[in-house]
């Protein structure tokens, strides 16, 4: 039997509606849903980025509050053009926390979507 590296898969994070949530993540990153994944009191919306088969899996519970605990992040985002980007993402409604910063050669800024998760949007050299 062959020895498999275990794969990342997904991140899942809890939001308050995952429609609306699903709304964010299309306008600002052009991400694709499958249908939701409905349980008793929960459901959840699995994205993916066209050509990738990663996925972020948006969970919203019945009665669950939503705290900086229980919604954890950031979430990683690879860019090809920092200005686009961050405007896209702020008209779909995040809040940039600051202005991109550079790193060598590598540029990034972090932004909060609606729910409050952050957000790293990153573009390294072609």
């Amino acid at each position: 039997m062959a020895d498999i590296q275990p794969q990342l898969g997904f991140f899942k994070i809890t939001v308050a509606d995952a429609t609306k949530a699903q709304r964010f993540y299309e306008q600002a990153f052009g991400m694709v849903a499958s249908e939701p994944i409905l349980g008793n009191g929960f459901r959840e919306h699995v994205l993916k980025s066209p050509g990738n088969d990663f996925s972020l899996i948006l969970f919203e519970k019945d009665g669950l509050e939503i705290t900086r605990g229980n919604s954890y992040g950031p979430i990683g985002f690879n860019i090809a053009d920092m200005d686009t980007a961050l405007a896209r993402a702020e008209a779909a409604g995040a809040k940039a926390n600051g202005p991109p910063l550079t790193f060598g050669d590598v540029s990034y800024v972090f932004i909060e979507s609606p729910d409050g998760h952050v957000i790293e949007l990153i573009k390294r050299p072609d």
